[in-house]
């Protein structure tokens, strides 16, 4: 287990192999702990780092200011931090959900720190009826969450350890963001792929963003994939982001054929 400590806050991460570094960021739920298939997988590549958000796994939970803390620009500067106190000048990401909306935003407000985001399950469409978006919608989406949860054992007993003001305040700003969201796509000035599974109950993935993208943005659907693709598909998943990485021009990356195959 590995520590920094940012500002006030205790931030937990761990990190395995060489290479150039490539940062993971959890969703709503769980931890660093369900990204580790895929760290294993590119670690012979790639430095491999994963975090705890602050308010989840063994980060700090703090008592005080959370309404703050917890917030999406203050965990934009908290990784940012992160990433100064390990001398982390630039680095690729992979992000879920919440860790996606972190990735993107970093990448607009300090673009030189971001070399190439995967974002899994961007969540630009909520499943959830429009007239529920306030409070009862974020209980809708805490709900479904929680029931996801429980499916995977990696993620049931971090989800569990999360601070619940975290979920709730994150969620109340991607309710509140749907536009911007959309909008920051088209603001990223980065490789940017986006990756979301067919079957997943609570996010939909945005097929109207295909003809409305710059040619540096990628959009992959996983057909047999959930809300967690990368546990639900981790062969393809743990190619797919080997090959985006790695990629001259990332924006020729496709869903091969045999990946379809053997993996639908």
């Amino acid at each position: 287990m590995s520590i920094a400590t940012v500002g006030e806050h205790l931030i937990h991460y761990e990190a395995l192999g060489r290479g150039q570094p490539v940062v993971f960021l959890h969703g709503w739920v769980g931890s660093w702990r369900y990204w580790l298939p895929t760290m294993q997988a590119l670690s012979h590549r790639f430095r491999t780092y994963a975090i705890d958000l602050v308010g989840f796994g063994d980060s700090a939970k703090p008592r005080q200011g959370a309404d703050s803390v917890y917030r999406l620009e203050r965990q934009v500067e908290l990784v940012q931090g992160w990433m100064d106190h390990l001398g982390i000048l630039r680095a690729h990401f992979i992000g879920h959900t919440l860790g996606a909306m972190v990735a993107i935003r970093l990448a607009l407000t300090h673009p030189d720190r971001v070399q190439r985001i995967l974002a899994v399950g961007y969540p630009i469409s909520l499943e959830i009826p429009k007239s529920v978006l306030g409070p009862a919608g974020k209980g809708i989406v805490i709900e479904r969450l929680s029931r996801l949860a429980q499916e995977y054992p990696e993620v049931q007993r971090e989800h569990q350890r999360a601070d619940p003001e975290a979920i709730g305040l994150s969620l109340e700003e991607a309710l509140m963001r749907q536009e911007a969201l959309g909008e920051w796509l088209r603001l990223v000035d980065c490789p940017l792929l986006l990756v979301y599974g067919r079957r997943d109950p609570l996010i939909a993935p945005p097929l109207f963003l295909n003809g409305g993208l710059d040619a540096s943005i990628r959009l992959i659907l996983l057909e047999e994939g959930r809300h967690f693709p990368m546990l639900d598909l981790p062969a393809a998943f743990q190619r797919l982001a080997e090959d985006f990485l790695t990629l001259p021009d990332p924006s020729q990356i496709t869903l091969k054929e045999e990946w379809r195959r053997r993996f639908r």
